[in-house]
């Protein structure tokens, strides 16, 4: 794409992304002044639209971005390997805002010290802060060994990873994950399509922490034109932890990640 197409889709992206309305020549006319021509915006709209960056709903319309210029757009603009650092006000007022769905998980570290073989009958798992019981199985045993020293935040992905289903359970009793949960309504469209109810549930219950590392998300993970989030979160309560942002690929999140850090 050359430089002069990067910068107009650019400038329909933003716009669309705050009036949801198909952009049209004479409004990134008014925008560029003298840089762009008329006629030079309207023959860089069917390029783009060739190319599948734009589409126009209607014959008569302006352009609106594909799904495809979107997930380019924010591969560029969010950085889920940084710290967000923010407050829980902020989450709070920027989530419903935006109808952005923000999931926070705050765990204190709880790491795996010892385990205690008791007569090939039972295995004790002491942490520093906690301690579970589970059933002796000498794969188990062996599995757990190769775990030692890592928190119990990791153990628990680890379980779910490998569907351990009973040690999973046993490790969210004895460690329970502070879950906040803001703006699950803006997830309503998602949860209205049934076969999307595990995401659903994944997602509100907190367990898309133990299946998701830090990074950006659409439809191999989430359903059809959605995006996630998923990075650590540092909060002015003197909390952290990580969050987990949710919502329709066409949301202002260069907004909502501006007014977090505000």
């Amino acid at each position: 794409m050359s430089k002069r197409k990067d910068i107009l889709l650019e400038q329909v992206i933003m716009q669309y992304l705050r009036s949801k309305e198909p952009i049209g020549s004479e409004s990134l006319k008014a925008f560029f002044g003298n840089s762009f021509s008329s006629a030079t915006i309207r023959n860089h709209f069917k390029a783009l639209s060739l190319e599948g960056w734009l589409f126009q709903p209607h014959v008569s319309s302006g352009r609106i971005p594909t799904s495809a210029a979107l997930k380019n757009h924010w591969l560029k603009k969010i950085n889920p390997k940084s710290t967000l650092n923010t407050s829980l006000q902020a989450l709070k007022t920027s989530s419903y805002k935006h109808k952005i769905c923000c999931i926070l998980s705050i765990e204190s570290s709880n790491k795996l010290e010892r385990i205690i073989n008791i007569e090939d009958s039972f295995l004790v798992l002491l942490f520093e802060k906690s301690q579970i019981v589970v059933a002796y199985n000498a794969s188990l045993e062996r599995f757990l060994q190769e775990l030692k020293n890592l928190d119990i935040t990791d153990i628990k992905k680890i379980a779910y990873q490998v569907r351990a289903s009973e040690l999973l359970a046993l490790l969210e009793n004895a460690h329970k994950a502070n879950i906040s949960r803001f703006c699950v309504s803006a997830l309503k469209e998602m949860l209205s399509q049934s076969q999307n109810e595990e995401v659903f549930l994944d997602i509100v219950n907190g367990f898309i922490f133990h299946k998701l590392e830090n990074g950006i998300y659409f439809e191999k993970s989430l359903p059809k034109d959605y995006l996630g989030v998923m990075q650590e979160v540092c909060l002015s309560e003197n909390l952290s932890g990580r969050i987990f942002c949710i919502g329709r690929i066409d949301s202002d999140y260069t907004r909502f990640y501006s007014e977090l850090a505000s």
